[in-house]
């Protein structure tokens, strides 16, 4: 492994600790205010809260409207739209308050995403470079393997061929002119001599030429 990217690797894996570390100190440290605001933001986008407030409309303007029933509000609804305005001057904020709140951990949550891609494609270039190690040294090995069992079929062929070199070379030297067959017979060309056998191994031309003769 390359120094260098270890090295790398060691500061990003450092680096995403310290951002969970940071995550989780900011998530444990969330005051009243922001727990509040994050659950009045929950229930603000709910539909519980929006039918809920369809209810306390209906009935607001229908007990105003029916006879026979003190109207502490008479159309317009003037109160009503106060109250509505106040609702909305506090809600507004507080969801603002959630949503800035929300942002600020997604961007946090993106930073640490991103150090965590980098540490993947390092440890990924890392895997590569072993597999390419790899690969090299088993080429390396096959072409050793190949070159010794060329070598070993070269003295292989080179063996063959003495062999069939020295097979070649056997020669029986006896007189010129004179035929002589192992199978104890001449040929038709030389009827004039007599047949015989040869026995033994050729030693002396001179042996085999009196050897003849006395026959």
């Amino acid at each position: 492994m390359n120094p260098t990217k270890k090295v790398l690797s060691n500061s990003v894996d450092a680096e995403v600790n310290q951002k969970r570390s940071l995550e989780k100190t900011s998530t444990e440290k969330s005051t009243l205010g922001h727990r509040l605001a994050d659950s009045m933001a929950a229930e603000v986008g709910s539909w519980r809260f929006i039918i809920s407030q369809s209810a306390v409309l209906a009935g607001w303007v229908g007990l105003n409207m029916m006879p026979g029933v003190p109207h502490w509000d008479q159309s317009p609804f003037m109160m009503l739209n106060l109250v509505f305005s106040f609702a909305s001057a506090y809600t507004a904020p507080i969801v603002l308050m959630s949503q800035n709140r929300q942002s600020d951990i997604d961007r946090k949550n993106d930073k640490l995403d991103h150090q965590v891609n980098l540490r993947a494609g390092q440890n990924i270039e890392l895997l590569h470079e072993k597999l390419d190690n790899l690969h090299s040294q088993q080429l390396k090995e096959l072409t050793q393997i190949v070159k010794q069992q060329q070598q070993i079929i070269n003295e292989l062929k080179v063996t063959l061929v003495s062999k069939s070199d020295d097979t070649k070379e056997v020669k029986m030297n006896v007189v010129p002119g004179l035929n002589v067959q192992i199978n104890g017979k001449f040929s038709k060309e030389n009827s004039s001599n007599k047949p015989f056998t040869l026995e033994q191994a050729i030693g002396d031309n001179a042996k085999v030429v009196e050897k003849l003769t006395h026959r």
